[in-house]
């Protein structure tokens, strides 16, 4: 019996190779299976799929686009579940942080460095990942990633070439959980669709949190028009968010949910 290749195309979204200098063997997950995810995705070569997991220990921080982005979103998701009176906690591992369950407190250990450089890279990191997600998701259910549209996806998530930026809504200490938590995934209906071709943004809803990533260079010509109007939709009553900003650190995300608890 012949193996099973995760192939559609047979053109890897990320390098851009086909077989037979690339191979598609590794079963490629788009989301992080230690956020519960399960989706499988397609024409993402054994190469690309090893790098975004792949730890660099010759970095003075070590870590890797996947490493960042599950660290991140794995504090949330296991302090909304909590919350939801699902405890978790005896399963939950993590590089960066301590989970104290009997105050159901998250803290930083002495890996996670508030020291600029390490700030800077994880942020870089977890742009990444969450691009990396994005088109991954989008190829899965489109099977489009590779229109030269994404280009800057791919030279920013896997050549680490340039920057784009990343927008979210801060959040009031009320969470929207929308999605089922214990698998996350994304939309692309034919409203999603119109807006990466019409404006070059994608809005990802995660965990209750609300991104807005520049996934084509129309961005550029849209951004402010765009921002306005879909954060002005969210802010609405300003019950839930409370405003538009562009990540610049890490930091600026309260992924530990401090806002969340200090209305308990």
């Amino acid at each position: 019996m012949a193996k099973k290749k995760f192939i559609k195309t047979g053109q890897c979204i990320w390098c851009l190779k086909k077989e037979p200098e690339v191979t598609f063997n590794v079963e490629p997950h788009t989301i992080s299976r230690q956020l519960g995810a399960t989706n499988i995705g397609v024409d993402i070569c054994d190469s690309c799929n090893h790098y975004f997991g792949k730890v660099d220990n010759s970095q003075k921080y070590p870590m890797s686009v996947e490493l960042a982005f599950k660290e991140i979103m794995n504090v949330m998701r296991l302090l909304l579940k909590n919350d939801l009176n699902e405890k978790t906690y005896k399963t939950f591992k993590s590089i960066y942080f301590n989970y104290h369950h009997s105050k159901s407190m998250m803290k930083f250990n002495n890996r996670f460095k508030l020291q600029p450089f390490f700030l800077s890279s994880l942020t870089r990191q977890f742009k990444k990942g969450i691009y990396e997600v994005f088109l991954q998701e989008y190829h899965r259910v489109t099977e489009n990633a590779l229109d030269v549209k994404f280009d800057l996806i791919r030279k920013f998530v896997r050549e680490d070439i340039g920057d784009i930026p990343l927008y979210f809504m801060e959040n009031n200490g009320i969470y929207m959980v929308e999605e089922n938590i214990d698998n996350p995934s994304f939309t692309f209906n034919e409203h999603v669709i119109s807006h990466i071709n019409d404006y070059g943004f994608y809005t990802m809803l995660i965990f209750g949190n609300v991104f807005f990533l520049e996934v084509s260079p129309r961005a550029e010509l849209t951004r402010d028009v765009f921002l306005k109007k879909e954060s002005e939709n969210f802010i609405g009553t300003g019950f839930v968010y409370s405003s538009l900003k562009k990540l610049k650190s890490i930091t600026d995300i309260d992924f530990t949910l401090r806002s969340l608890h200090q209305k308990v």
